[in-house]
């Protein structure tokens, strides 16, 4: 669940992040409603002549420009890095808060027009309100409780103003300001639920297409990525680790292909379990699995790695009553993090693994002709 803000939906933070960024969408809507509350509010003032008119259509307009910097701040923090749910917490505040000052604007402007008696100027503030909500209800709904607060703030004071007005057809526009109200609630729910199932779905299909069903571990698609998104600085190692299982078709042979899903799925288990942030496992097909180990500052922390997975995977499994051991060929290569090409890596990787497996079983590395590791960035 998502941790950022004093309102709690039931969200992943995956989903929380998404549903923030689509606010980012709302540049041209808020562009229109500010240029509507400015020219209404201006035809307001100038039939009317009421100070509270000006303040209000002042702080609409201005609220509406500051939420337009806002949404083009949040659109290029997206574009250059990746979303936290921290960060999103923080931009769904500054968009709440600023729409709440719209909406107040809104609300403000229109309840003061009802205390007048120019009906002309009564037609342009209805169009106000239920245009605001119209706009709230559609693109907002991604975060039902700044829609649906904003609505409320907005449509209410109206409602009240329109019905102290006295006359039957004022009445008759309150109850129609409440129904409509009560269908943009309505809509806010339902455009918010339908939102989330989509992105549900989507984030299930990219987590799908970059994740080995059988273990949870990514695929070979996402260590791609993730390799492709790795700092490039020339003071520090990439390592690739590849290893795959010694005696692993013994096992689906004696005890089956049932028996031999689970054990690499314990497999997958164990190496999440012990491996720290940023380093990623992923299971390349079949028993073959490799590690991609970033920011390296030492070749011993390669090493210690190599040691600790070997050690940890060859401890015994207990899988539907049996004690179950298996073997592990890992080999592993670096090359400097500016430079490192991933399938040039893993090449010389499954070369040390297949080595490894040729000897019995156990740890080989084999590094680039060209790579020093005595220098002293490294070795120090």
């Amino acid at each position: 669940m998502n941790k950022g803000g004093d309102v709690r939906y039931r969200e992943t933070d995956d989903v929380f992040k998404t549903l923030v960024s689509e606010l980012t969408s709302t540049i041209s809507p808020t562009t229109i409603m500010g240029l509507t509350i400015l020219a209404i509010g201006l035809f307001a003032y100038d039939s009317l002549g009421g100070m509270e008119l000006m303040l209000a259509t002042i702080s609409g307009s201005v609220a509406s420009l500051a939420k337009i910097f806002v949404t083009v701040a949040h659109r290029r923090a997206n574009a250059t890095k990746r979303a936290t749910v921290e960060g999103a917490a923080r931009w769904e505040m500054a968009h709440g808060l600023l729409t709440f000052v719209v909406a107040a604007s809104v609300g403000s402007l229109a309840t003061a027009v009802f205390t007048y008696d120019d009906l002309s100027v009564h037609i342009f503030a209805t169009a106000l309100i239920f245009g605001y909500s119209a706009g709230v209800a559609i693109r907002i709904s991604v975060r039902p409780f700044i829609a649906a607060t904003a609505i409320m703030i907005a449509g209410i004071p109206t409602t009240i103003s329109a019905m102290l007005y006295g006359d039957t057809a004022h009445w008759i526009l309150a109850t129609l300001f409440v129904a409509f109200l009560v269908a943009a609630m309505q809509s806010v729910w339902h455009v918010y639920g339908t939102a989330t199932r989509q992105i549900c779905l989507r984030l299930e299909m990219q987590h799908q297409a970059r994740h080995d069903p059988l273990t949870g571990l990514r695929n070979r698609t996402a260590l791609g990525e993730a390799f492709m998104t790795l700092g490039r600085a020339e003071n520090s190692l990439t390592c690739v680790h590849c290893f795959d299982l010694d005696g692993f078709k013994s096992v689906n042979d004696r005890f089956g292909h049932a028996v031999g899903d689970e054990l690499l799925a314990s497999i997958g288990n164990r190496l999440r379990e012990n491996l720290d942030q940023p380093s990623i496992a992923v299971r390349v097909g079949g028993d073959e699995f490799a590690i991609l180990q970033p920011d390296v500052r030492h070749p011993v922390e390669a090493d210690l790695l190599a040691r600790n997975i070997v050690n940890v995977l060859s401890l015994p499994y207990l899988i539907a009553g049996e004690d179950i051991t298996i073997g592990i060929s890992l080999g592993y290569t670096m090359a400097l993090s500016g430079s490192a090409k991933l399938e040039h890596m893993m090449a010389i990787a499954d070369k040390a693994s297949y080595r490894a497996k040729r000897n019995g079983g156990g740890i080989e590395c084999e590094f680039p002709s060209k790579l020093d590791l005595g220098k002293s960035s490294f070795a120090a």
